[in-house]
């Protein structure tokens, strides 16, 4: 056997250390990467959104285009009333395709969010993470990110979207200077709703190494606790055990915000049960939703930091 020498050329490193890099970011990319890798999986859980933003933009334009021709014939304000009346208002619009929209965000959030922590407690990825100089509250705010791109693609995206086109349909622009607050109140509640529920969503999945074991529990936690809520709230005609339910208080808040009341949507929400009564409280649902956000972070941390110590 010949004997041969093996060389290796050594280049200096001429760049510099970030000794601080973005962990954050890092993570959530991460995330969100693993999440998409799956394609035909990705195309199932953000199509429906897709499919509802659509429906809502074309809606919002033409609630406007008939109006607009109603307005241009002879008794065009009656019929421009009466089209407002049946089709409802571009903030109602907005509001109806919001309530749908949820569900999608909640399924698509629970669906990719449940894996975040737990599949890194399976794996023992804590082990290599909490290694490297990054401390737990870096870490769960990189899960975060990748919780809140997922509610961002499915909820805030599409209501931006429907705003958007309400105000290119809109002659002379008239949603912007007559309903200037709906776009501001789109944004602050979509980013609020998303940072319940991808808390809730991640102390859940910080409890368990299994991610069937996350998604049930969040499936259960959200619409069990809705229904308890909803049979003690009628059983002993007291509207405060209706704030156990994350559903009916994001429900109260939305209606508060968006809601003129037309006969489509009392329809629809007299036959769901979710309407609203005279005990119901926004700002017992605002601290209701408080509370809950409150505990959450607290089991989080709790486990994050005992992820931690075992690595």
């Amino acid at each position: 056997m010949k004997a041969t020498t093996h060389t290796e050329l050594y280049r200096r490193y001429e760049k510099t250390l970030n000794p601080r890099p973005p962990v954050e970011l890092i993570l959530a990319i991460s995330g969100v990467k693993q999440g998409f890798r799956k394609k035909i999986q990705a195309l199932m859980s953000f199509g429906p959104s897709a499919i509802v933003a659509l429906i809502g933009c074309v809606t919002v334009h033409f609630s406007f285009t008939l109006q607009e021709l109603a307005g241009s014939q002879v008794g065009g304000a009656d019929m421009s009333q009466s089209i407002q009346s049946t089709l409802g208002s571009v903030t109602e619009n907005i509001y109806r395709f919001m309530e749908i929209e949820q569900f999608f965000a909640f399924m698509t959030l629970a669906w990719y969010g449940s894996r975040l922590i737990a599949d890194d407690r399976r794996l023992s990825a804590n082990l290599l993470y909490f290694a490297r100089p990054i401390t737990p509250m870096r870490y769960i705010l990189g899960k975060l990110g990748a919780a809140g791109t997922f509610g961002t693609l499915t909820l805030l995206a599409p209501a931006l979207l429907i705003c958007a086109q309400a105000a290119v349909s809109s002659p002379d622009w008239i949603f912007l200077t007559d309903n200037n607050g709906v776009i501001l109140a789109v944004f602050g509640y979509c980013l609020f709703w998303m940072l319940v529920m991808s808390s809730v969503i991640l102390a859940i999945s910080s409890c368990v190494k299994r991610r069937s074991l996350a998604l049930v529990a969040a499936f259960v936690f959200t619409f069990l606790t809705h229904g308890i809520s909803k049979v003690l709230a009628e059983a002993t005609d007291t509207a405060n055990y209706s704030l156990m339910s994350l559903l009916h208080n994001f429900h109260v808040i939305s209606r508060w915000l968006f809601h003129e009341s037309n006969f489509i949507t009392d329809l629809v929400q007299s036959n769901s049960g979710m309407g609203n009564s005279t005990g119901d409280s926004v700002q017992g649902s605002f601290a209701a939703l408080g509370i809950i956000t409150l505990v959450s972070w607290i089991v989080l941390y709790r486990n994050v930091k005992r992820m931690e110590v075992i690595a």
